[in-house]
């Protein structure tokens, strides 16, 4: 009967007695590694760089705007402001609609081609949103608040991209008297709460977030 050969330590055809190979390879991975991280480092460092300078483009455009508001005598009508990653222009509904209405009044001209030399140092996702105080409406065109403060919204954006701000950085939401920023107690309350809002948002936020 045949028996199987034995091997000495030092015969064994195990390929791990030799493992001088072992080196060159964590060796070679080492190196891939580093090089994966210092490309990450490099490409991490280039989006930074273009989101500072994107930022401050924003940032000179918005104290351009807030210098033409304040010539036209306008600043104590409009607020600017920064939270959350977004940046939101707030106008009062007066700048731009008449009372119940939904077109741009003669004096919107002079807000928005403000607003749109702002919109032109970025290329942020827009989203213009129509807000109303919690006095009901009816009527033929407005059933209710949310087709008013819809309404509001498009006919921004339509002058928007009459302007030249691309159809796809552009979308539209109204939330009639859902989200007001005071409580509808008093005349000026309400007039706070009626209001279009110009949000400049960054990538995550495009998508619903």
């Amino acid at each position: 009967m045949r028996t199987n050969p034995r091997f000495t330590e030092e015969e064994s055809p195990s390929p791990l007695q030799d493992a001088t190979w072992l080196y060159s390879y964590a060796d070679m991975i080492t190196q891939l590694l580093l090089f994966i991280i210092l490309t990450v480092s490099v490409v991490g460092l280039k989006a930074m760089d273009q989101v500072s300078q994107e930022d401050e483009q924003v940032n000179e455009a918005v104290e351009e705007f807030e210098d033409l508001i304040a010539k036209q005598g306008l600043d104590d009508q409009l607020d600017i402001d920064r939270a959350a990653g977004r940046l939101v222009i707030r106008l009062r509904s007066y700048l731009l609609f008449g009372e119940g209405k939904a077109d741009l009044g003669p004096d919107a001209a002079a807000v928005l081609d403000g607003v749109v030399v702002l919109l032109r140092h970025t290329d942020r996702h827009i989203r213009v949103e129509g807000h109303t105080d919690n006095v009901p409406i009816k009527s033929a065109r407005f059933p209710s608040n949310w087709e008013l403060s819809t309404e509001r919204a498009l006919s921004v954006i339509e002058y928007f991209e009459k302007a030249g701000i691309a159809r796809d950085r552009l979308s539209v939401a109204g939330y009639g008297e859902f989200h007001p920023i005071m409580p509808n107690d008093t005349k000026a309350h309400r007039t706070l709460n009626r209001r279009v809002e110009i949000a400049l948002l960054e990538a995550k936020q495009e998508a619903g977030e």
